[in-house]
């Protein structure tokens, strides 16, 4: 198997899980509104993470390995927060809250990947560029 086509599994791959993680955040999640959308039939949810991952796939081809894995960066703070709402104390200062805060720029980085996936990578090449 080519370099080329291990990339492309990956990102397959790491796109699927991000729907199907995007699927179980909705679903957990608990809001009204969004609840009467996104569950108006059973597994409505889950099909709908199938076909977005397969659409993503065939139509964002280009840079979708750096889309996945923002996509990845925007979804591990809110399972993150579930571990560490109760460590952070009300008051003062606690070593979690570094935790935290690097988590929100995780998320901050993931949203301007998804939106200009070519900048992280131009960036990424110029952070890692070989001599």
């Amino acid at each position: 198997m080519t370099d080329m086509k291990k990339t492309r599994l990956a990102a397959i791959i790491i796109t699927t899980l991000a729907w199907f993680w995007t699927a179980y955040e909705c679903d957990t999640l608990g809001i009204a509104v969004f609840d009467a959308f996104l569950k108006r039939f059973p597994c409505q949810l889950w099909i709908m993470a199938g076909v977005l991952s397969y659409l993503t796939c065939i139509w964002m081809k280009e840079y979708l390995l750096t889309r996945s894995i923002m996509a990845i960066f925007m979804l591990l703070p809110a399972e993150l927060f579930k571990f560490t709402r109760p460590l952070v104390p009300e008051e003062g200062f606690a070593p979690i809250q570094i935790v935290v805060a690097l988590a929100y720029i995780l998320a901050v980085i993931g949203m301007y990947g998804m939106f200009y996936p070519w900048r992280i990578e131009k960036i990424l090449k110029y952070l890692f560029k070989r001599k």
